[in-house]
């Protein structure tokens, strides 16, 4: 291991090197024994998930919400970025993707069972309101009876029950308006909770119903340029070019730079039905209800200056950075061409799951049942315009005021600003047209029995699964189609199409000469498509669906495990923990097109695949309040269905080419597999206090990449990019965290706590041409660091968060410097304030990105200097203000 697992040891042997204290075996209750309490609070809240994690079998953090209704944070995703060893990415104002240890390939569950959202293999975790959640167990270590599906782990999301709640009615909601400063908006995120317990005679009853709706507007800022390219011999050499720094080296400058503001609207309405049924001692029966609606419309309003229109023509640099070749201004005297543009978009899916199932207990045997049908469906909507006009000069400034920040000056003939709201200057230039549909559904049955012996194996598991599921997938998009009608559309043709952006761009970071635009309107362009393209060239008709981009996948899984439980007492320790394993059979027919020249043809491909997946999970409870635990598993990750779309697109040789191209998917890619090796050591040495460190190490192989290789078609030559798995990688590192809250405190003071987690990781895998380079999207380091105040209904939280730089991707960029785009650290700074007023009523106070920290990414990462030499982008994202209250009876 790297030299931070020396530190990770240490610590772990101090936790371990606690005196000795006799264990009952009895006085550790199972997973599943585990009472759910009424929690209240951050320090309940904490307590609860301690109570949980410490019994746990396998290697895991948990979540519990701190009241009905409320999370620690506003949304799944946004609360798991404070679990140790969790990392997210933020967009369109919210945390969208949630990695495990940095890996992506994370498998998601609803109360045990596998959710997801159309052609996707999980949901997306912000689609899960957290108004609705009781608890979210991020399980790191994995059993033969939990679901495969994920290298790195699963998140298993826990929604409420009736039997959850006291006996009787109880009722609870919460509403809360939400600001953003960057869209400038007020909107309403609310829920409701009804939930009624009662008795007669024919046994106990409960039913609970849930609704959220969220509701928010979002802005995010962009500022852009490309990779580096090398600069023409006619503008290096033009009389009135500087000289060059660097004798021998290539003068390079961006040849697109520019900048836009995202902005929408987005909403989300779910529900939660369930209702509980327990005749007797021995049985109980439940029927679970899930469902989502998500709708968005979003725009990108597009600034774009393009220093290489037509050539570089009579350009010349003006200046270089300093020390290099690298243009910091260049100047077009020649009118070049500059585009500003809209690119509309909605997007709605509706994902429901429902669930019956039953629980039965005999003298020696548990069983359960569970039975669920879920049904997902998406559709997508996009139209961009381009416009375009020619003002006489163009200054392109690559680094502004040093920030990193492009900016340019349009000037007319005569030197003055050139007036951008004309709008006879502007014409339609270019329009993309694309929309798309998906569908899935899933039948899943599992049956488990767990059987108790009188032995020091105190019970067997064993399990069977079946799941039947789909995914249907078809889209249209033109890709950009120029204006063909023969002669120019002035904007001025389309009355109402002109629209500006919002105002005030990347004014937070720099002062820019041009803050806003005019550009398409967004309702404009969705509702009269029809007449653009018709003016433009082309049919009024919407696109068509694409038959390379086809598919209808069927997949039948089937899983058998067994696993032993068992416990021993070793003098004063008591070692327990379970071993089995997990026989998973796929079959699959994967239906696309082959398409060669044009010309279709259905094709169908039937594969089938049988993985072994042994699980241990061991835990040594060496005194009361001190476990140490030792994890192994093999995990799969299944590939995604546009990866195993058997279509392919072949294109046979031109007069000049010597070989046919083409590309498609691979519907003989294998499962990416993970060998998982774990330690950990824990010390609980108080109410939601603990001290804990784990070592993890990841050994994978099969990593999915696109690769172009020589194939033999109807005995003709082509040269096909597909998905495959290629080379091999590992992850290892360390997790460090510690939560106490303190006690006899000075009375103002008491009532202190503080949350502080760390997680360091080395990792790399081998890419196409077996080269080893770093895992994408994955911080060798991350923290967490919350400061927690909790007396006589006061309930404080200030939360941050902070990964450090991490690689977006590698060989994207072309011919420049560096071979990668690289991430700079991302900090967030969060807030929130609770006050019960009494028992019932709770008001509160939340902020989010309180310090508004820019983002910013790069080219290259060879060099320290290449953050200088080569930015990319510069983002600015919403900070987030909501007052609310919450009420329970």
């Amino acid at each position: 291991m790297f030299k931070r697992a020396q530190l990770a040891s240490a610590v772990l042997f101090a936790l371990s090197a606690q005196p000795l204290y006799a264990q009952d075996t009895d006085s550790m209750p199972s997973e599943d024994e585990v009472e759910v309490i009424d929690v209240r609070g951050v320090k309940a809240s904490l307590n609860s998930a301690q109570n949980m994690k410490m019994n746990a079998s396998n290697i895991s953090d948990l979540i519990v919400a701190q009241d009905i209704g409320k999370l620690p944070d506003n949304s799944v995703a946004a609360a798991l970025q404070r679990v140790t060893g969790i990392q997210v990415a933020r967009t369109n104002g919210e945390v969208a993707q949630v990695l495990i240890r940095g890996l992506p390939d994370v498998v998601t569950t609803m109360s045990g069972r596998n959710i997801f959202t159309t052609t996707g293999r999980s949901i997306s975790l912000a689609d899960i309101p957290a108004d609705l959640v009781y608890s979210v167990d991020v399980k790191k270590s994995i059993s033969a009876a939990d679901i495969e599906g994920g290298i790195a782990g699963s998140i298993d999301i826990q929604l409420r029950r009736p039997f959850d709640f006291d006996d009787g009615f109880s009722a609870a909601g919460n509403l809360r308006y939400e600001y953003s400063d960057e869209a400038e908006s007020w909107n309403p995120v609310g829920s409701i909770t009804i939930n009624n317990n009662w008795e007669n005679s024919n046994g106990r009853f409960g039913a609970m119903l849930s609704v959220s709706h969220q509701d928010r507007d979002f802005q995010d800022q962009v500022n852009f340029v490309t990779a580096p390219f090398i600069l023409p011999d006619s503008v290096v050499n033009n009389p009135n070019s500087a000289p060059l720094n660097v004798a021998g080296a290539p003068a390079m400058a961006p040849n697109v730079i520019g900048g836009y503001f995202r902005y929408g609207d987005r909403t989300r309405d779910s529900f939660n039905a369930s209702f509980q049924w327990e005749p007797n001692s021995n049985s109980s029966y439940y029927l679970d209800v899930f469902g989502v609606n998500y709708e968005q419309n979003s725009q990108l309003n597009f600034w774009v200056p393009l220093p290489s229109w037509g050539g570089w023509g009579q350009g010349y640099v003006e200046s270089y950075k300093e020390g290099s070749n690298v243009a910091q201004s260049v100047v077009r005297p020649d009118a070049p061409g500059t585009i500003t543009s809209n690119q509309s978009f909605f997007n709605e899916s509706d994902t429901y799951q429902f669930a019956l199932g039953g629980k039965w207990y005999f003298d020696n045997v548990t069983v359960e049942s569970d039975l669920a049908y879920t049904d997902t469906e998406a559709n997508n909507r996009g139209f961009i315009l381009d416009l375009a006009f020619f003002a006489d000069t163009i200054i392109y400034d690559f680094d502004k005021n040093g920030a990193g920040i492009s900016d340019v000056q349009i000037l007319n003939s005569d030197g003055q600003p050139y007036d951008m709201t004309d709008l006879s200057q502007y014409y339609l230039w270019t329009n993309f047209d694309s929309r798309g549909h998906q569908e899935g559904d899933a039948i899943d049955w599992t049956l488990d029995a767990n059987i108790a012996l009188d032995s020091w194996i105190h019970s067997v598991d064993v399990g069977v699964r079946v799941n039947n599921r789909s995914a249907f997938n078809q889209e249209a998009d033109t890709a950009g189609r120029g204006n063909i009608s023969g002669r120019d559309i002035p904007l001025t043709e389309f009355p109402g199409l002109e629209d500006y952006s919002p105002s005030g761009y990347m004014s937070d970071v720099t002062n820019l000469n041009n803050t806003q635009w005019l550009t398409p309107n967004a309702g404009y362009l969705l509702s009269n498509r029809a007449d653009i393209r018709e003016a433009m060239g082309y049919s009024r008709a919407e696109p068509d669906f694409l038959p390379a981009r086809y598919y209808d996948n069927t997949e039948k899984n089937y899983a058998i495990y067994a696993q032993a439980n068992f416990s021993n007492e070793f003098g004063d320790m008591l070692l327990d923990g379970q071993a089995g394993f997990r026989v998973v059979r796929l079959e699959s027919e994967l239906n696309g097109n082959s398409i060669t020249d044009g010309v279709v043809e259905p094709i169908t491909v039937d594969t089938s695949a049988t993985e072994v997946l042994p699980a241990v999970n061991l835990r040594l409870q060496v005194t009361d309040e001190v476990f140490l635990r030792a994890a192994y598993g093999k995990t799969i990750k299944r590939p995604n269905f546009a990866d195993l779309n058997p279509s392919a697109s072949y294109f046979l040789p031109t007069e000049t080419g010597s070989i046919g191209y083409g590309n498609g998917g691979n519907p003989e890619l294998s499962a990416v597999e993970s060998q998982n090796y774990d330690l950990a050591a824990e010390w609980y040495f108080g109410e939601a206090s603990s001290l804990t460190g784990t070592l993890f190490y990841r050994d994978i192989d099969g990593y999915v990449k696109y690769v172009a290789n020589e194939e033999i078609v109807d005995g003709r030559d082509f040269s096909i990019t597909r998905p495959v798995n290629s080379g091999a990688g590992s992850l290892e590192g360390v997790e460090l965290a510690y939560t106490q809250f303190f006690e006899n405190l000075p009375a103002v003071l008491d009532g202190l706590g503080v949350q502080l987690n760390a997680t360091f990781m080395d990792h790399e895998a081998e890419n196409a041409e077996g080269v080893m380079e770093p895992l994408p999207n994955v911080s060798d380091e991350s923290y967490n660091a919350i400061l927690m105040y909790e007396r006589e209904g006061l309930n404080v939280r200030l939360a941050y968060n902070w990964r450090s730089e991490w690689y977006g991707s590698f060989n994207e960029v072309g011919d420049q410097p560096g071979s990668s785009v690289v991430h700079d650290p991302i900090s967030s700074l969060d807030f929130s304030i609770n006050y019960d007023v009494n028992e019932n009523l709770t008001v509160s106070f939340d902020g989010t990105n309180l310090t508004d920290d820019v983002a910013n990414d790069y080219f290259g990462g060879d060099s320290s200097e290449d953050a200088r030499l080569y930015p990319r982008d510069t983002y600015i994202r919403d900070r987030t203000f909501a007052l609310g209250i919450r009420y329970r009876m």
